[in-house]
């Protein structure tokens, strides 16, 4: 791209250049094979419940859910068109930071290789929190930005409101917080911020609109937190490294092999650090990621996990490569867009070069199969309309919620919790012993024994469901007919 282009053209390549990779986003949604995710049928589950937070999760994913559901259904390519607008958006975001901080033409580059991450071309394919937790985070480095400038007021209440959204989207946000004050702490003529009413004033606006979760995680013995500590200390360590270095080489992936390669270069230089806007970005970054490995040693972490970091990671690394190495960044971004192409028609490719799919094979098997079994338990709900599923694996509710309709009608979904802790979301609401009366249909993975069947005054096995994926994948499901709950207890 020409350098001499004006301040309006670099926008322009941004705008367009954004949305004809989301185009072929929508593209490969619509009319690809990517499946709906068991976490997408559990997030749309909880729009029966609208409330200010959730067992795993805040609620602002969930109310987004609920509005994209009435306005224009819930199909997958409505659902998964949520998550691809997302991180177009935060890729435009990028692109303000980038010509705020550097140039247009730093904004551009930056904003195109944002959007052929690895890791957000991947994620753009299904809908979680880190989508608009992404958004969010960048939106707050932004509004953080245009404070600093003039010390305005009003865009400290600007990055108050969306950093308290993104409270609400999801707590890895407050990593943010600490990365920005790191940021102040290193830069002496930011210090007299601590006196400026607007700082003061954003965070209050922030907590103020965090505040409703705060109330109902109060009021449910802050459950959330539980779930949060459950998955990062509470799993047993994978070894002595936990899975560190599983997790490290999947940063590379994530990142791309030449774009990691490169940041790596990059940051260990410290003529790089000595720039304000670089050190703006890396301080606001590198303590998520940073505390991501610790997560990753001490215990596990999932790849995802440290992906907001990639927002100023990427702004650092595109603006030197692109002063210093722009051949480097041009073949980066054109590797990790070959390698999101492979990812997205994947199975074409196999096909096409005759590889035997196996669930070694297909990073995609975890989601296949479940349309089909929900297809199979259509014609058994047809005979019992007025029964709700019951399950103690949310997983099998939050999938066979989506795919066995009636009608157009999904099941109502009842847990089986005998134990009487919260497990997951339908433990919350939808636990069977406030809905004792009625038919009931049950899906286990395993054939249910005496301890659940007498708890009914009848109890029948009336199929079991299966679907074939590959030579070494197999779904099945027994689904009986249950009729009048009598308690947990005999």
């Amino acid at each position: 791209m020409n350098a001499t282009l004006g301040d309006g053209s670099w926008a322009r390549i941004a705008w367009w250049g954004v949305w004809l990779l989301a185009l072929y986003r929508f593209a490969v949604v619509a009319y690809g094979d990517i499946p709906i995710d068991v976490e997408e049928a559990y997030y749309l589950s909880w729009t029966k419940h609208l409330e200010a937070g959730y067992f795993s999760k805040p609620p602002f994913l969930t109310w987004l859910l609920a509005g994209i559901a009435q306005t224009i259904g819930d199909s997958p390519l409505a659902i998964k068109s949520l998550a691809v607008v997302l991180y177009s958006l935060t890729a435009l975001v990028v692109y303000a930071l980038g010509a705020r901080l550097y140039s247009p033409r730093t904004g551009a580059w930056a904003a195109l290789a944002f959007q052929s991450l690895p890791i957000v071309g991947i994620l753009s394919l299904f809908t979680s929190t880190d989508a608009p937790l992404m958004l969010f985070w960048a939106l707050s480095i932004y509004g953080f930005v245009r404070a600093l400038e003039r010390d305005d007021i009003r865009w400290w209440i600007f990055t108050g409101l969306v950093a308290g959204l993104g409270l609400l989207s999801k707590y890895t946000i407050g990593a943010l917080a600490v990365g920005l004050l790191l940021a102040v702490l290193a830069e002496p003529r930011w210090y007299r911020l601590w006196r400026s009413p607007g700082v003061w004033l954003g965070m209050g606006v922030a907590l103020l609109l965090w505040s409703p979760n705060l109330v109902w995680l109060s009021e449910h013995d802050f459950v959330t937190l539980g779930h949060t500590q459950h998955i990062t200390v509470g799993i047993a360590r994978a070894g002595e490294w936990g899975n560190l270095g599983e997790f490290l080489l999947g940063q590379v992936g994530a990142f791309g092999p030449l774009m990691a390669l490169g940041l790596l270069a990059i940051i260990a230089r410290t003529s790089v650090w000595n720039d304000g806007a670089n050190r703006l970005l890396l301080l606001s970054s590198l303590p998520l990621f940073l505390l991501v490995c610790v997560q990753a040693w001490r215990n596990e972490a999932n790849l995802n996990w440290a992906s907001p970091a990639y927002i100023g990671l990427v702004l650092v690394a595109t603006h030197w490569l692109l002063q210093r190495a722009r051949i480097w960044l041009i073949v980066a971004m054109g590797l990790n867009l070959a390698l999101l192409s492979g990812m997205y028609h994947y199975h074409a490719l196999a096909d096409a070069l005759d590889i035997e799919l196996t669930r070694k094979t297909d990073p995609y098997f975890k989601r296949l199969g479940w349309a089909e079994l929900g297809k199979q338990l259509v014609p058994i709900r047809e005979n019992f309309p007025q029964a709700p599923l019951v399950s103690d694996s949310r997983k099998l509710l939050a999938l066979f919620g989506y795919h066995s309709r009636l009608q157009g009608e999904k099941p109502e979904l009842r847990s089986w919790n005998p134990n009487g802790g919260w497990r997951h979301q339908y433990d919350l609401y939808d636990d069977i012993r406030h809905y004792p009366k009625g038919d009931f249909l049950f899906l286990s993975r395993q054939p249910v024994t005496g301890d659940v069947l007498d708890r009914f005054e009848r109890a029948q096995l009336v199929s079991v469901i299966k679907a074939r994926i590959y030579v070494d994948l197999a779904h099945q499901v027994y689904v009986y007919h249950l009729k009048d709950f009598k308690g947990y207890r005999k």
